[in-house]
């Protein structure tokens, strides 16, 4: 979604963010969804199911937290991304990641 839907006269306007709220007016030529208002957000432009869990390589995420979790899951390393959590102490990654190497196993960071 990003920024392609924003909130009437945000650009013009300094005081209103830029981000979007619904149009509540009576008269909101948005709400009524005239010709030239600019687009509103609508159920079609989500993405689909099957799409919306994968990285950008086609991958599904998990997070590891320790070594075990990583040697568990062995197994889907062709359709799984592992990500190392963020309290994983310097020495137990450099661990993890040598042994990702050596069982090509993909790693987000």
């Amino acid at each position: 979604m990003g920024n392609s839907f924003l909130k009437h006269n945000s650009k013009s306007l300094i005081r209103i963010k830029k981000k979007w709220r619904k149009p509540i007016g009576i008269d909101s030529k948005i709400r009524k969804r005239t010709k030239g208002s600019p687009k509103t957000p609508k159920i079609g432009y989500g993405s689909s199911k099957k799409l919306k869990s994968l990285n950008a390589n086609g991958l599904k995420s998990i997070h590891v937290f320790n070594l075990d979790d990583l040697k568990s899951l062995i197994v889907l390393r062709k359709s799984f991304m592992f990500c190392l959590s963020k309290n994983i102490s310097t020495k137990n990654k450099r661990l993890m990641r040598y042994f990702s190497n050596k069982f090509n196993i993909k790693l987000s960071n």
